[in-house]
C-alpha cells in the first residue's frame, strides 16, 4: 500500500527530502507485508529492515519504536481510505447517494487492499488505544456528516447512526473477501439487500 500520504504521528519523525519518503514508505510497506503474514508479535525491527533493505539505524531515524510504525501503518491506511470516501462522494447530491456510493467505494477498497483488516484489526492486540482512536476519529467525523443531512434522516443519534453504518460496511466487506465478489456482486449486495434497509429505516 505504497503512498506518499505523510501524516503526523506521535513516535515518528516525518522525512523532509524525497528521498527520506523513499525510505520510510519502504519501511512501512515492509511493515505491512510481515505484519499481515505473521502479526505485530512476531516480527523484528530487524526483519522489517532487512525485507526493506535498509539498515537498523535508518529506521530508528524514523521511527521510535516497532510500535510506532504500526501506529503509522495504521494512520496511513486512515488517510487514505478517507481520501477514498472523499473523492467517491464528491459528485453526490443526497445523502442517500453519499451512503450507497460510500459503502461500495469502502469494500471496493478492502478487497483490494484485503490487509485493511489484518492491520486495523490488529491494532487492537498491539495497543487498544490505537485500535480506539481509529474507529472513535471515523466515527466522529461520520456522524458529524449524518449531522449535517438531518433533514433527510430520521434518526435520533448521529453517533450511534455512524458506529451502526460503520459496522454494516465492515462485516459487508469481510463477506465480499471472504466470498471473493466481483464489483458487480458488490454493486448487487448494496443495491438489494444494504440500501432497502437503510431506505425503510433511516431515511425520511
Amino acid at each position: 500500500m505504497s503512498d506518499d500520504q505523510i501524516t503526523e504521528v506521535p513516535g515518528v519523525h516525518l522525512p523532509k527530502t524525497k528521498v527520506g519518503l523513499l525510505k520510510i514508505n519502504a519501511l512501512v510497506d515492509a511493515a505491512e507485508t510481515l505484519f499481515s503474514r505473521s502479526g505485530f508479535f512476531d516480527v523484528s525491527v530487524s526483519d522489517i529492515c532487512k525485507k526493506a533493505h535498509t539498515a537498523i539505524g535508518t529506521f530508528y531515524i524514523y521511527f521510535e519504536s516497532k510500535t510506532d510504525i504500526y501506529r503509522y501503518l495504521v494512520e496511513r491506511y486512515k488517510e487514505n481510505i478517507r481520501r477514498v470516501l472523499a473523492d467517491s462522494i464528491s459528485g453526490c447530491r443526497t445523502r442517500r447517494e453519499a451512503e450507497r456510493e460510500g459503502i461500495k467505494c469502502f469494500i471496493r477498497y478492502a478487497v483490494a487492499n484485503p490487509n485493511v483488516y489484518k492491520i486495523i484489526w490488529g491494532s487492537l492486540a498491539v495497543e487498544k488505544q490505537m485500535f480506539e482512536d481509529y474507529y472513535v476519529s471515523f466515527a466522529k467525523s461520520y456522524a458529524n456528516m449524518l449531522a449535517r443531512a438531518e433533514d433527510e434522516l430520521k434518526i435520533n443519534d448521529a453517533l450511534s447512526t455512524a458506529y451502526m453504518l460503520m459496522g454494516i460496511t465492515n462485516f459487508v466487506g469481510l463477506q465480499a473477501l471472504f466470498e471473493n465478489m466481483t464489483d458487480e456482486q458488490i454493486d448487487r449486495a448494496i443495491d438489494d439487500t444494504v440500501m432497502p434497509i437503510l431506505e425503510n429505516g433511516m431515511f425520511k
